[in-house]
């Protein structure tokens, strides 16, 4: 469980990264939001999973 949500939550942060670097290079921003989105959702979840053990 442990080990699920610190991966969790390093996902979630290159997800995040990902959204910065696409937002800087000026990809489309569909594709920004969508990986902030993911990120994020990530971060939140392993967040909650962390706090909960």
């Amino acid at each position: 469980m442990i080990f699920g949500a610190f991966s969790m939550l390093f996902v979630g942060g290159l997800l995040v990264g990902g959204a910065w670097s696409f937002f800087r290079s000026g990809k489309p921003r569909w594709s920004v939001a969508a990986l902030a989105v993911l990120g994020l959702l990530c971060l939140v979840l392993s967040f909650a999973a962390i706090r909960s053990l």
